[in-house]
């Protein structure tokens, strides 16, 4: 999937490919040492606010600085916490309609898994961010 003109992939961060820059969401993933940004979140659970924004600044910033790198971003299963996060840079990307539906469409039907993940999704901009 493309957002702010760079390719995203999305999955258990366990599956980074190398070389991609990666946000891991997970705070038990083997590999978290690889990820360039993490963002610790429970398992089915929702970010800090605070914390997401700013992740979500510095990823966007790696993304300006680095456009033809891969960027991954991953949880354990890559769907709940991943979709979630996901679902909001899309929101911030500006794509249209509802950005846990697209997140779906582009990653993966069973993306943003609980009803308050995809609250908090739908209304990340709201939010005052």
């Amino acid at each position: 999937m493309k957002l702010h003109g760079v390719q995203i992939a999305a999955g258990p961060f366990r599956d980074m490919p190398e070389g991609a820059f990666g946000l891991c969401l997970d705070p038990h993933a083997p590999n978290r040492d690889a990820a360039a940004l993490t963002l610790d979140i429970v398992d089915f659970g929702l970010p800090d606010p605070a914390e997401l924004a700013a992740t979500l600044d510095a990823l966007r910033a790696a993304m300006a600085a680095e456009p033809d790198r891969l960027f991954y971003v991953g949880c354990r299963a890559g769907l709940g916490r991943t979709g979630t996060v996901l679902a909001c840079l899309a929101a911030e990307a500006g794509t249209p309609g509802d950005p846990v539906e697209w997140v779906r469409a582009q990653h993966d039907r069973r993306a943003v898994e609980t009803p308050a993940q995809e609250e908090f999704a739908r209304t990340w901009l709201r939010s005052g961010r």
